[in-house]
């Protein structure tokens, strides 16, 4: 007896540790375990001693880290989003696609939450990663990563998490040495950062087992055109289109090829996708019994590259089963979730042509598709788009002249729709008018949506103020796909951008102008109500037109010539008190998404930075696009959910 009484004692000493030490409320989360003392010594919870007799001890469970968690005894979500907006920089970590509050989005889409706040910053390390690409490319499974931050309404603590870089490299199944050790190691100043910025206690979460089957590998033949981005450009437009139609959001992409290119010369192109699903994200991270840590996994992952001088496109991604496996998700709603998309995923991408490989470094096996660079001689492959040449154009007299644009029972239009008409007798109706035609700007390959970029005395008079420069120009839409042209309100614009400013004869001046220049000019049915317009912001936690964002600072005159030199500026306006206005193109990639979401808004393109006062400034992206797009839903904005960070990328470019 009192040898079965020991053993007992023992069971219970073990069985109560691995459910109390470091636990979450929630008893459906999976245990914070402390560790050890042999592997940190920083726990805060001590584990109490237990001395049974050697035939009696229990054979320990070589259990692991899965992630490092720093736990915050109140909310902290403000130095959080400093830290992974800011502070990460200076160790040369970029936040590459911010996802901050995503718990508001299914408080809208689905009408509750369980979190005050859950965020997913994904951040990267290119001086540290892109060496290791050349090693194993598959280490870009988890580049970029989530550095993880929520806080659950039922608790005061808020938790920061990532994980480790050992259960990564274990999951991804590389072995080299080398890498291995150089990516440990890339995290060690982020760790540091933490402790010193946050602070908090330091603890791990635990795992027994990986998953049986923890990556999905494919490659995929193509007929390689002269210009490989021609190729690129399809694909992604297909593959994006393809996931979207599935239910999945591209939530983050990272173009490795971007920037310094030579350190990694073995490729000729590689990018990551960040996917997202968002039921699924909500079932498994929220509501009653959610997992908000399984969040160290998401956005998923999916990286995609051509090795230099080849035709064959490989793709990998790590399966959901690690998030179950790892983290013991096992209730049946959640658990057939995740096997739902690790079927869905490798079926959506063998529709596109992508063959199933075995999960080894692609840099050491023979592909088991060509790598031979196809010749290409069809005149398909060859063909470039030329544009129309249009003939001169003559200015236009209006008859009858339109009253669009004005308030009608509180609502403001956001555009003035009128009959198609060529980019060149736009222009010349509008300097006929007495406007000043500041550039124009075909937005897609095509030349199907051009933008025109015009200013009058009116205009400059009104953005003449400390940060109202944006009210210094309109664009006119030529719009070949809706066979109409589209016009900025003055009127809807200056009462958003001028905010307390607002000067409504003068815009109002501006708008009947307009209407005798054009001929049968009407409301379009994208707008708002009027007296909303100045303190507009698309929703919870988005940002407000004083929310600006800085992409560059120093000498004006010095920034306008860097600018310039980039090739990218469309226009330029200096107004009397000295600030600058410049339109910035955007990257191709990033302006498909106007076709996306309504090729019939596109005038936002191109983007407009004010500098002023030594700084160089750009509306919030989520402000502005949603500004523009007034009818989108929060569905139709979370499909574009790469774009608000592509553009401020976009327009950081230009003064680097």
């Amino acid at each position: 007896m009192k040898k079965l009484f020991e053993i007992l004692l023992v069971a219970v000493v073990f069985f109560s540790l691995g459910m109390y030490v470091g636990q979450d409320k929630d008893a459906t989360d999976t245990t914070i375990a402390a560790t050890e003392a042999a592997t940190d010594t920083t726990s805060a919870v001590k584990v109490p001693e237990s001395k049974p007799e050697p035939k009696a001890k229990p054979k320990a469970v070589q259990s692991k880290n899965l992630a490092v968690v720093y736990t915050f005894d109140k909310d902290i979500e403000a130095e959080y989003n400093e830290l992974t907006e800011k502070k990460v920089q200076t160790i040369g970590f970029a936040l590459t696609d911010p996802h901050k509050r995503v718990n508001d989005h299914y408080h809208e889409k689905y009408g509750s939450t369980k979190l005050d706040f859950l965020s997913f910053q994904s951040i990267v390390n290119d001086e540290k990663i892109k060496p290791l690409l050349n090693i194993d490319p598959r280490i870009a499974g988890f580049s970029p990563f989530n550095l993880l931050g929520y806080k659950k309404q039922s608790d005061k603590q808020t938790y920061v998490m990532h994980l480790v870089p050992e259960v990564i490299l274990d999951i991804i199944g590389i072995d080299d040495e080398k890498l291995r050790t150089a990516y440990i190691e890339s995290f060690v100043e982020l760790d540091a950062l933490i402790e010193k910025e946050l602070g908090g206690t330091k603890s791990y979460i635990k795992y027994d087992k990986l998953a049986e089957k923890r990556m999905m590998n494919f490659e995929l033949t193509f007929d390689r055109p002269k210009d490989l981005t021609d190729f690129v450009d399809d694909f992604q437009e297909k593959f994006e289109e393809t996931f979207e139609e599935g239910g999945y959001l591209i939530a983050g992409y990272y173009n490795f090829k971007e920037n310094g290119e030579d350190t990694i010369p073995e490729y000729d192109a590689f990018w990551t996708y960040a996917l997202c699903h968002f039921k699924f994200s909500y079932t498994v991270f929220d509501n009653e019994g959610g997992r908000p840590k399984a969040g160290i996994f998401a956005p998923c992952a999916m990286y995609m590259y051509v090795k230099k001088d080849t035709s064959t496109l490989v793709i990998g991604m790590p399966t959901l089963a690690n998030w179950g496996a790892t983290l013991k998700i096992d209730d049946p709603k959640r658990a057939e979730f995740i096997k739902k998309l690790d079927k869905e995923i490798p079926a959506l991408l063998e529709s596109l042509g992508a063959k199933p490989v075995a999960n080894v470094n692609p840099l050491t096996r023979e592909s088991g598709t060509s790598n031979a660079v196809a010749k290409t001689a069809s005149a398909a492959a060859e063909t470039v788009e030329e544009k129309k040449p249009e003939a001169v154009a003559r200015p236009r007299e209006v008859t009858t002249p339109s009253t669009a644009g004005h308030i009608e029972k509180e609502f403001v239009s956001a555009y003035l729709r009128g009959p198609l008409a060529t980019a060149a007798q736009v222009e010349a109706d509008l300097k006929n008018a007495g406007f000043e035609v500041l550039g124009t700007h075909d937005i897609d390959k095509k030349g199907d949506l051009t933008s025109i970029i015009f200013t009058c005395p009116g205009l400059k008079k009104m953005a003449n103020k400390k940060t109202r420069g944006f009210m210094g120009v309109l664009k006119v839409l030529v719009d070949d796909d809706n066979k109409q042209i589209s016009i900025s309100n003055p009127l809807y614009f200056a009462k958003a951008y001028l905010q307390d400013d607002f000067d409504k004869a003068t815009a109002t001046k501006v708008l009947d102008k307009l209407n005798q220049t054009f001929e049968g000019l009407k409301n379009a049915k994208d707008g708002m109500e009027f007296d909303d317009l100045s303190g507009y912001h698309f929703a919870m936690s988005m940002p407000y037109y004083e929310d600006m964002e800085s992409v560059a600072s120093g000498d004006n005159a010095k920034l306008i010539e860097k600018a310039k030199a980039s090739g990218s500026v469309v226009f330029e306006l200096t107004l009397d008190n000295g600030a600058t206005l410049l339109g910035v193109k955007l990257d191709k990639r990033t302006t498909k998404f106007a076709k996306k979401i309504g090729a019939n808004n596109a005038s936002v393109i191109p983007y407009t930075v004010l500098i002023e006062n030594g700084a160089a400034k750009v509306l919030a992206p989520k402000y502005n696009l949603a500004l523009h797009y007034p009818l989108l839903s929060m569905t139709g904005f979370m499909t574009i959910a790469t774009v608000p960070g592509a553009i401020i990328k976009d327009c950081k470019k230009v003064f680097q």
